[in-house]
């Protein structure tokens, strides 16, 4: 991909905003909320892009893919877009999406099937990618951090990595070792070159490994080859809201994501991003 060295050129290139949604779970073990309510969620989200988008006067497009067969009419029909933000709505053939294998699975294939198709990402060269049910209130800033670090600085990927000992001191037995999927940025040819490729080995349920997983590994194997290509960490932590889609019994877990203990735990967060940040917690 063509790289810009002046960051006066900045303007002239913008990040697609890639959301992914499965609006129907089509009976996958583990999701939450039905239907209605997961179309609702979609909308909802949709809307608050679309606000943050026109009143910023950004110029970056929305492409809004889903893998279940939902009649996305519907949404298009529902979504508030006075300003004519340009969105792109994609459903993806239900074919070849494995619900067995869980949302892993099922979410890199349909980013695959995208980037193999869609000439809005095609021309951008790199895509940045949120999860689509929920918003998330901060996502601008990730955005154009993205664009900066991929169109200016030459850098493949930018995401964000927990990589810490410090659940392991307390004897407790959470994942410190992951790569956050709900938002990142990404060079079409690294995803397709180091990502894409690794889908089978994906299963949410059987041996379990997650596309949590799969990211931090390659990250983590790129750092060594080349860390230049890589930023791996957020300045802040990402203000997500909504309603989680799992269930997890820890006591830093909250359904509500905007509740008080999240608040909490995005505090703590920052606090380590901002005065200890070789701790990736």
């Amino acid at each position: 991909m063509k790289k810009i060295k002046s960051t006066d050129d900045i303007r002239t290139r913008k990040l697609p905003l890639l959301m992914t949604a499965a609006v129907s779970t089509r009976g996958m073990k583990g999701a939450c909320f039905d239907d209605e309510q997961r179309e609702q969620m979609y909308i909802d989200a949709l809307n608050f892009y679309i606000k943050v988008f026109s009143k910023n006067k950004s110029e970056n497009k929305i492409i809004f893919v889903d893998n279940s067969g939902w009649d996305l009419k519907r949404i298009e029909k529902k979504v508030v877009n006075p300003n004519k933000i340009d969105i792109e709505y994609i459903s993806l053939p239900i074919e070849g999406f494995d619900i067995s294998k869980g949302k892993g699975y099922n979410e890199l294939l349909m980013m695959t099937k995208v980037l193999q198709s869609n000439k809005t990402i095609k021309e951008a060269g790199a895509f940045f990618k949120v999860t689509g049910r929920y918003p998330i209130y901060n996502a601008l800033r990730f955005i154009k951090e993205a664009e900066y670090n991929i169109y200016i600085r030459d850098i493949s990927i930018y995401c964000d990595v927990k990589k810490h000992n410090l659940y392991k001191i307390l004897g407790l037995k959470w994942s410190a070792r992951s790569c956050d999927v709900r938002l990142f940025g990404i060079e079409n040819e690294f995803f397709n070159i180091n990502i894409a490729p690794r889908i089978e080995e994906l299963n949410d349920y059987n041996n379990p490994f997650y596309l949590e997983d799969l990211f931090y590994d390659v990250v983590m194997d790129y750092i060594e080859k080349d860390s230049s290509k890589v930023n791996c960490r957020f300045s802040r932590e990402p203000h997500f809201g909504g309603l989680e889609g799992s269930d997890v019994k820890a006591i830093s877990f909250s359904k509500n994501q905007d509740s008080f203990k999240a608040k909490v735990k995005r505090l703590i967060g920052n606090i380590f991003r901002i005065f200890l940040p070789k701790i990736w917690f």
